[in-house]
């Protein structure tokens, strides 16, 4: 009898462990396909009430506020470009001209950019990764990217992740593309830090394209171990669709393993993954 109930037990917890997925993929596809967006009735009226006086006061303010408004724009977008670009005490600074280099902790003191004069740096880089990412034994994937970067401060980014999850009976599969261009606003010899813009694009019977942001930063602690943490979306019918990484990585030349933790929002589902990785710089 005791036999039997051991038995019972060991074939309910594969039962359990086998099928009670909750099909996060099929729910998170679900929500993106459904718009929710919702109309906006318009209603217009107009008067014609007002005599010469108050058409040239109008007038007045209308210039003034036309003036005004002029300078905060102006204002707005200097100090818009000088955060988001480089301000002018900057300009004269090392960051301003620090080179790509050839792969992080070439030298024991630097990552991803290094201040020098040599012209022995190479003006681009591409870097390529591979990470396997899984929450359970039910629904994990893949994760591919290369990072091309240029003319110092710039990269393009694309990005594909691959899930696919058992559930029940049923076998689901999610796709994510993304193409970003980045801007390396911060390019000292210890800390990287960018923001991207592009396009994403959610397969897998989605098929949908939204405007994709991203942000990222990677700190070099000391050669020979990094810290890295990054978070892209986009909206698709009203539901975001997101990617964050909290990785660290192990360099070895022009080599790397990475191992941290990947969040992954697609609509309505969530989903916590494991990663481990490897990279390499060209």
């Amino acid at each position: 009898m005791q036999r039997i109930l051991v038995v019972l037990l060991f074939l309910f917890t594969v039962n359990i462990a086998c099928f009670s997925q909750e099909g996060k993929l099929e729910k998170g596809k679900e929500s993106l396909n459904k718009s929710t967006s919702k109309g906006k009735a318009s209603t217009t009226s107009s008067s014609m009430k007002g005599d010469s006086r108050g058409a040239r006061n109008s007038n007045d303010e209308s210039y003034f506020g036309s003036f005004f408004a002029g300078i905060f724009i102006d204002l707005f977008a200097y100090t818009v470009y000088g955060v988001a670009i480089e301000s002018p005490f900057e300009f004269n600074g090392r960051m301003h001209d620090a080179e790509i280099s050839n792969y992080p902790y070439e030298k024991s003191f630097h990552g991803n950019f290094i201040y020098t004069d040599s012209i022995d740096y190479k003006i681009t880089r591409s870097d390529i990764t591979s990470s396997f990412v899984i929450e359970n034994s039910n629904l994990y994937g893949n994760n591919f990217g290369i990072d091309f970067r240029f003319l110092k401060r710039f990269g393009l980014e694309f990005d594909y992740l691959y899930l696919t999850e058992k559930s029940n009976t049923n076998r689901d599969q999610f796709s994510l593309y993304s193409a970003l261009i980045n801007y390396h606003r911060i390019r000292t010899q210890k800390l990287d830090v960018w923001f991207g813009l592009g396009m994403m694009h959610v397969g897998s019977d989605v098929n949908k394209t939204g405007f994709g942001v991203g942000i990222g930063a990677e700190w070099f602690v000391a050669k020979p171990i990094s810290a890295k943490v990054s978070h892209k979306f986009t909206n698709i019918n009203n539901q975001e669709v997101n990617n964050t990484k909290l990785l660290l990585k192990y360099h070895l030349k022009n080599y790397h393993i990475s191992s941290g933790y990947e969040h992954f929002k697609i609509g309505i589902s969530k989903i916590n993954a494991f990663s481990i990785g490897v990279g390499a710089s060209f």
